[in-house]
């Protein structure tokens, strides 16, 4: 009986092909958006394995390889585009499983040995490095964090950076260029990496920070402890950011709470997670 490769399979061009085809369905029943649409076909190219493919349609509806007499089921309506949105950028588990499902849907072949992945090159022009697709995790959590601290070393081949900070479905860094300490270069992550400008003049001085020396387990509990201590009514974790030390201070972690009206609080700890400082809403 056939079965289906692990997401880890690599894709090839018929697996591509059926992947666009739902993609343009789904743009022309209303689930994508031109822009939306596009973004991932574009990513399409750069999707190395079954699991990069289940990634970019994990949030649609009727989410299988379309039929010659498949037709749209009458009154169907797509999700809102926050509920996609929140569908799309999954954490890295819910991912994970979803690709697996995906890649059964993909493809019903017989066993056969998986391709090993290619080992991560390292360059010397960020600008040249080749894209790296991966499934945005949710980026406010302890989980999430270490999953773009994981596909940052990936990308990069190190974990340093000038900042960085960090929302619920992306995050923006600033690090220096390999090999021209006197150039910056800022990226977005949201879907995987992508230049947000061009590089830039950077001054030889400014401090770094390395991601790894961030105490995840001690995020974690920062994070759960956050609301308690930042008592914003019915608040969420607003953003992250991660500032390395300078003459303020030591390296930190920001954690910002708000609400729907825009009450907020915020409070400072360290890499090891003790917390420097908190302004509660009302105080």
């Amino acid at each position: 009986m056939a079965r289906p490769y692990p997401p880890s399979t690599r894709a090839t061009d018929t697996d591509r092909s059926a992947v666009l085809a739902l993609l343009d369905g789904a743009f022309t029943d209303g689930q994508l958006d031109a822009a939306e649409h596009d973004l991932r076909a574009d990513l399409l190219a750069d999707a190395r394995t079954l699991g990069d493919l289940a990634a970019l349609v994990e949030d649609l509806q009727d989410a299988t390889p379309p039929r010659p007499t498949t037709s749209i089921p009458t009154g169907s309506t797509p999700a809102d585009p926050a509920t996609r949105a929140r569908r799309f950028l999954l954490g890295t588990v819910v991912a994970a499983v979803a690709a697996a499902l995906a890649a059964f849907w993909f493809v019903g072949r017989e066993d056969a040995p998986a391709e090993a992945a290619p080992a991560t090159a390292t360059v010397d022009d960020v600008t040249a490095l080749p894209p790296l697709v991966v499934a945005t995790p949710d980026l406010l959590t302890a989980q999430g964090f270490a999953q773009f601290v994981e596909d940052y070393r990936a990308k990069f081949g190190d974990t340093v950076v000038d900042d960085l900070t960090i929302w619920d479905t992306y995050a923006m860094f600033t690090r220096a260029m390999p090999q021209q300490p006197n150039r910056e270069i800022e990226y977005s992550y949201n879907y995987g990496f992508a230049p947000a400008y061009d590089p830039t003049t950077r001054s030889l001085d400014t401090p770094t920070l390395d991601l790894a020396d961030v105490d995840q387990v001690a995020l974690a509990r920062l994070l759960a402890d956050a609301p308690s201590m930042l008592n914003v009514p019915d608040g969420e974790i607003a953003h992250i950011s991660v500032d390395p030390a300078d003459r303020s201070g030591p390296a930190s972690i920001r954690v910002v709470m708000t609400n729907e009206f825009s009450e907020s609080g915020s409070l400072v700890a360290s890499l090891a997670g003790e917390v420097l400082r908190t302004w509660p809403y009302g105080q």
